[in-house]
């Protein structure tokens, strides 16, 4: 069975997301568990497996999907860190930071693999190197004081106690708020983009690559997406299956 170009480039897209996204949830969990937070091993979050985070579905599964329908894929909060046993607010901080910190390691590696096997398969190429500039695109969101995104999480613990407590409302629809604003503002959606192709430039990506690759993902991303949602609705109702019929037994 031969697959098109298109749907080639998004399965590699995709599945270059996904492990990114599990880089940097991985990187909020290990520096959380250096920062005193021995309960992080216990829940999982340091066996890189992406079942073992808080909410899949938010933090690995509606991302990935998003991305397939062109938008940009935020992680959720996957890593539940208790901030208590943290040390110091330093730590705190660097919990936040880690995340971004790790995306960026992943997107430098990805970035100097396309440097070093620029005689790979065309498409192969043009899958990395669009990945590399979504890669780009969200750590410079993420990175934004916006509250509920890392960057503002670096912030927090230096602030008043009195404004953290105004603010946590704000972490719950920031980033929701955020998306809107570059869904319904399309000036500012431009500019995120041509930040990142800026970006993708300086570091050497060729606008070749990223065209091709850009353009088969969009073309592969809608049956892709109805693929995975389907996948992940019988994953949901077997899980719910075994679990209710676990009870019963139990019982």
């Amino acid at each position: 069975m031969q697959i098109s170009d298109s749907t080639f480039v998004s399965l590699i897209v995709v599945l270059g997301w996904v492990l990114s996204l599990c880089l940097h949830e991985y990187g909020h969990g290990i520096v959380a568990y250096w920062g005193g937070d021995k309960s992080i091993k216990d829940k999982g979050y340091l066996s890189f497996n992406p079942f073992a985070y808080t909410d899949v579905g938010m933090s690995i599964v509606l991302p990935a999907v998003i991305v397939l329908f062109g938008g940009i894929g935020l992680p959720g909060a996957a890593v539940s860190v208790n901030r208590t046993q943290l040390r110091n607010k330093y730590w705190e901080s660097l919990v936040s930071l880690a995340g971004p910190v790790f995306s960026i390691a992943f997107t430098a590696v990805l970035v100097a693999g396309i440097h070093a096997w620029s005689n790979a398969p065309v498409n192969i190429l043009a899958a990395a190197t669009f990945l590399a500039v979504l890669e780009i695109l969200v750590i410079i969101l993420n990175l934004l004081p916006v509250p509920g995104l890392d960057g503002y999480g670096i912030f927090e613990p230096f602030l008043s106690s009195t404004l953290r407590q105004r603010l946590i409302p704000a972490q719950r629809y920031g980033i929701l708020l955020l998306m809107a604003v570059l869904w319904m503002v399309p000036p500012a959606n431009d500019f995120l983009w041509l930040v990142s192709y800026a970006v993708s430039y300086v570091v050497g990506l060729d606008p070749r690559m990223i065209d091709r690759g850009q353009t088969l993902f969009r073309q592969g991303a809608g049956p892709l997406a109805i693929g995975v949602i389907a996948i992940v609705v019988i994953y949901h109702f077997v899980k719910s299956r075994r679990e209710k019929n676990a009870g019963d037994a139990v019982d």
